[in-house]
């Protein structure tokens, strides 16, 4: 077996479930401590962030030429992404127990992607050092396990993050209605 074919399989089989587990895992720990009470939608707002830069680094490389600009692209987005796990973690940190468990699979689902990045560029060496000169962003022929890895992407860790989020919204518009109301209630 190649070392290409060993990495592409690391990818593929290794890390990306890896990374799917790691964030069900993050899911549960919210489900756990009570989200929707407690840090709420920012929060919620925060890991769609997260997951659209993800999105954004998975399709570049799905489905883009490998060449420096969609290295770029790929290189761009985790690092955004990092950013955003700052963000989160520095906001739910006053307002919601964030367990040694939680703190662990962070980790994993920040290292995780940068790993990803890391083999995509050691695959796409040659491709990636002959620089931004006359490469662009063209997609790739279409190929059936491009795309069965985007749509379980978008499945197995986009619904999760919209649940969470309408979960929180739900109870937020139920919080400022009762509000309302008892604003109301002390009218009369």
């Amino acid at each position: 077996m190649s070392l290409q074919t060993l990495l592409e399989t690391l990818l593929l089989w290794g890390i990306y479930p890896l990374w799917l587990l790691a964030g069900a895992g993050d899911y549960l720990c919210h489900r756990r401590t009570d989200i929707e009470h407690t840090s709420g939608s920012t929060e919620s707002w925060f890991h769609l962030l997260q997951f659209l830069t993800l999105l954004i680094a998975l399709a570049a490389g799905a489905l883009l030429e490998p060449n420096a600009w969609a290295f770029g692209v790929m290189v761009a987005a985790v690092l955004v992404h990092s950013v955003l796990a700052h963000l989160d973690v520095s906001y739910t940190d006053a307002r919601r127990y964030i367990s040694p468990f939680e703190q662990l699979v962070h980790g994993f689902m920040d290292v995780l992607p940068l790993m990803a990045v890391a083999i995509f560029g050691v695959l796409h060496w040659q491709a990636i050092s002959a620089g931004p000169s006359g490469a662009s962003l063209t997609l790739v022929r279409s190929d059936p396990t491009r795309f069965w890895l985007l749509a379980s992407f978008l499945v197995l860790a986009g619904m999760p993050i919209l649940e969470e989020l309408v979960r929180t919204l739900r109870y937020r518009r139920e919080r400022e209605q009762q509000r309302y109301q008892a604003g109301l209630a002390t009218i009369k």
